[in-house]
């Protein structure tokens, strides 16, 4: 039973990895008029695997379906608000939510302890998938919104490429060596920081103008 659960657990895992990617390619596909209705199609088809491998264990499904009846309806009270000209900004203001979800069930799966090797590395890149999505797109938002102005080649752009490089490089630590060279520091909490900051990299040079492509 017990190897049952722990199958179903590294399933799920890879399952929401796949559903991740699935749902960031869609929302990027949203920001190009011909490919627009395959990329909405390609995020609900995300979403909706998601949300059904979690159903199959989990403990009250009440939560879930809260979950679900909130979202939408807010979803729903931003779509019918919105203005044609701001679908941009809304765009990206969902993918990022979207990958601070993906961030949290990450970071709640590694406070758990992860299981075996498989399931932390997944941890490990979903952790890092998300936070960069979630911060990307906000800095995005801002952009797309005329609220935020960042020159690609100041400083400050300069400083958070450099950010991303080294959180790239600590993601290939946390990953693969932490066993090796075993810290006596939080290295997951530093892996989150690195990985915020990181994101903004892709949030400056993701989008231009009112055009996004995150």
């Amino acid at each position: 039973m017990s190897i049952l659960i722990e199958n179903l657990s590294t399933l799920q895992n890879v399952i929401y990895i796949i559903s991740s990617m699935l749902f960031i390619t869609g929302i990027k596909m949203l920001g190009k008029e011909d490919t627009a209705v395959r990329g909405n199609f390609l995020s609900a088809l995300a979403m909706f695997i998601a949300v059904s491998i979690t159903l199959v264990n989990v403990v009250n499904p009440l939560i879930i379906i809260i979950g679900i009846s909130v979202g939408a309806i807010i979803g729903s009270v931003i779509a019918l608000k919105v203005k044609m000209t701001s679908i941009p900004e809304m765009v990206a203001l969902f993918n990022g939510f979207g990958g601070l979800a993906t961030f949290f069930i990450a970071w709640s799966e590694y406070s758990t302890t992860p299981e075996n090797s498989f399931q932390y590395i997944l941890i490990m890149l979903t952790t890092f998938i998300g936070g960069v999505t979630f911060t990307g797109s906000i800095i995005a938002y801002g952009k797309l919104s005329e609220r935020l102005t960042i020159k690609k080649t100041s400083l400050i752009t300069k400083l958070f490429t450099t950010i991303f490089y080294v959180s790239l490089l600590y993601l290939i630590y946390s990953t693969f060596f932490t066993d090796i060279f075993e810290p006596n520091f939080d290295f997951y909490l530093i892996l989150i920081i690195l990985t915020l900051l990181g994101g903004i990299f892709f949030g400056v040079f993701g989008c231009n103008s009112r055009t996004w492509h995150l």
